[in-house]
Formats: C-alpha cells, structure tokens, sequence
C-alpha cells in the first residue's frame, strides 16, 4: 500500500507539472485543461477533432510530448480525391476498418489569402517501432463504420434555415 501510494503521489505529481505547463502544447500557449477544452467544443462545432502527439524537446522542461490540435477541416483526402472503400475523409484504413494513416493539409482548405500551394502530411496512426499513437481523433461514434463526426446542430440545420 506504501509504494502504492508513493507512485501515485509521484504520477500526479509528474502529469501535473505537464499538464499545468503551456508546454505540453506544440504552440506553447494553452496548458492541457485549455486544449482539452478548445477540442471539446470543436467536437460540438463540428463534429469532430484531431490532435497530433508530436515529440519535441523544450530548453528546460523534461517531458518531449506534445499536443497539436489541428482543425477537423484540415483532415480531408490528399488533392481533395474523392473516398474509396479504404479512404475515408483523409483517414486511411486497414481492411477490418482501423485507421492506419491520416492526411493532415497544411493549410484550411476554405482558407482564400493562402497563396502557397496545398500539401497533405500522411502522419501514420501508430508508430511503426513502438505502436504509440501519434493521432487522436475526437468524435461521438453513432454508427458501425462511421469515420467521421456529426456537429451536434446538423439535425437542425435545414430547420434552422427554414425559420
């Protein structure tokens, strides 16, 4: 129970000196309660959201993980291609449905004072040397199959628009 307790003081000890710094986001301007904060209302807005876990060293700080929000739009299929079997809005996946890569474009597509030309990373969903995840994809799942989010207000939508 002593060394229970010793390495549970110590784990929330050490979550919290990262979870509380800015630096555990790639931008180093929100601590994770923020950015677990902006994710959840961009679930609502628009369905859904993605969050890369990069690795990056800061002078000073221990820990190399990293949080990077991105935009959900910015996940869409490499030359905006249409989906395949395989290919769902910029998610790859295997043949039992398991994302396998995602196609992250630099810039918002609807983004109009953007003057470089569009490039996709393909960012790989695990590691290939120790399985780690590098991509977490925030979305309520309301169907088998289902790969992306639904905004909370689509159902309304068109109603909305009638009124």
């Amino acid at each position: 129970d002593e060394q229970a307790n010793e390495w549970e003081n110590n784990t929330r000890r050490e979550f919290g000196m990262w979870a509380e710094s800015v630096n555990c986001d790639i931008t180093r301007t929100s601590n994770f309660y923020e950015l677990q904060d902006l994710a959840f209302r961009s679930v609502l807005e628009n369905g859904d959201s993605v969050c890369l876990l990069p690795m990056k060293a800061v002078p000073g700080f221990i820990y190399e993980t990293r949080l990077q929000l991105i935009e959900a739009d910015r996940l869409c299929n490499e030359g905006f291609k249409a989906d395949t079997a395989l290919m769902t809005s910029g998610i790859q996946r295997d043949e039992f449905g398991a994302p396998t890569s995602y196609s992250i474009l630099n810039y918002h597509p609807g983004d109009m004072y953007i003057t470089k030309a569009y490039k996709w990373e393909t960012i790989p969903a695990f590691g290939a040397r120790t399985g780690r995840r590098n991509v977490i994809h925030l979305f309520r799942r309301l169907r088998m199959g289902q790969s992306r989010g639904i905004p909370d207000l689509a159902p309304v939508i068109e109603l909305l628009r009638q009124l």
